[in-house]
């Protein structure tokens, strides 16, 4: 039996041993707090450095001019946010295409986005962005200019909507050297927009279009873009059938190595500044240096914009021997190697026209 004084020393032996034990769990459980804080602390800086390089980036910091430049971009009514995010990024707009969908959902936007016609630049960065596509689009003005257009009836169709002075884009237009260079095509601009600032919106997308490689080919026919530029607008008035359009860019070239004039009728009434359906004997000796009946090789310059078919027509021309053509009335041609063969296709072509007219008039 323990005495009175042995049970003391005992218990106070094993409250010894409970206070050890406590202290023990209780710097275990300060270490595991201090641990879990310090990769917090980490954890949370990282976070912090990832999302302000983020923010630099996408806010438009640190970029070039060259990413102020506008680009149209439309969304279709139902389209998903993911098709709108791929299409961002393929038109080079944001930087990431995952974080930018991240953020999105985040903040809860993707089923926000409104359907319309917007104007970004990568310069804007991907707030301003999604801010834009939530707000919705701005009153953009729509203009088609079809292929084969001049510059006076490229600002006819410009005035047309009410927004800027037709001769005073005719002007500028004129002193710039833009005949062939305003390329055909849809756009969609801002009402304020002026007559520079559209003039310089077509001719970057003709520079869009009209690829260094296609430049590398007017190399190897030892000419330049000018000259085919100049040809393919030509080409684009003759050729009605878009099939046709590379044996009649043959033809040209056939004749202007063989120092034979061109003989366009477009190019006379290009000269002569009117639109109709056949020329006359006395129109072809109108003197201007557009007018290919009277002088030989290219005219001065392009008499139209040319669509980019026809250009690549002027680059890569039919393998053809052809030094004529003659309409069938109907949009297509005849073509011959010889003068002879030539008269005897225009002989069946008023043979062709006469009959289709006689079955109308039946009709």
């Amino acid at each position: 039996m323990m005495n009175k004084e042995q049970i003391i020393n005992n218990g106070k032996q094993q409250d010894k041993s409970v206070i050890a034990a406590l202290n023990k769990v209780e710097w275990d459980a300060s270490v595991r707090a201090v641990g879990l804080k310090n990769r917090f602390s980490r954890y949370a800086l990282s976070f912090t450095i990832m999302f302000f390089l983020f923010v630099f980036m996408q806010s438009g910091c640190g970029k070039n001019s060259d990413d102020a430049a506008k680009t149209v971009f439309s969304i279709k009514s139902g389209e998903s946010a993911y098709s709108i995010v791929s299409r961002l990024k393929k038109d080079n707009l944001i930087f990431s295409k995952t974080l930018f969908l991240a953020y999105a959902k985040f903040n809860g936007s993707t089923s926000k986005i409104k359907a319309g016609y917007y104007e970004f630049s990568r310069k804007d960065g991907m707030f301003k962005i999604l801010d834009e596509l939530k707000s919705g689009s701005k009153s953009l003005i729509k203009f088609t200019i079809p292929e084969g257009s001049n510059i006076k009836q490229t600002a006819e169709i410009i005035a047309s909507k009410g927004t800027i002075d037709k001769d005073k884009f005719i002007r500028i237009a004129s002193d710039r050297n833009m005949e062939g260079y305003l390329m055909p095509e849809t756009y969609f601009i801002d009402p304020i927009m002026k007559e520079e600032d559209i003039i310089d919106t077509m001719k970057k997308e003709f520079d869009k279009k009209v690829t260094p490689e296609m430049y590398e080919r007017a190399n190897e026919l030892d000419t330049d873009m000018d000259k085919i530029i100049t040809l393919a607008s030509i080409v684009e008035k003759e050729a009605v059938n878009p099939d046709e359009r590379a044996i009649i860019a043959a033809v040209f070239y056939n004749r202007i190595q063989k120092r034979i004039r061109l003989e366009s009728c477009a190019t006379v009434l290009y000269a002569m500044g009117v639109n109709k359906a056949r020329l006359t004997r006395e129109d072809t000796f109108f003197d201007s240096p557009y007018n290919t009946y009277r002088h030989l090789g290219l005219p001065p310059g392009p008499i139209c914009s040319p669509g980019i078919e026809s250009i690549k027509a002027a680059l890569y021309p039919a393998n053809s021997s052809s030094l004529f053509f003659v309409s069938k009335g109907n949009g297509s041609h005849l073509f011959a190697e010889s003068l002879d063969e030539h008269v005897k296709n225009k002989q069946e072509t008023k043979k062709i026209i006469k009959k289709r007219q006689k079955s109308k008039q039946a009709d």
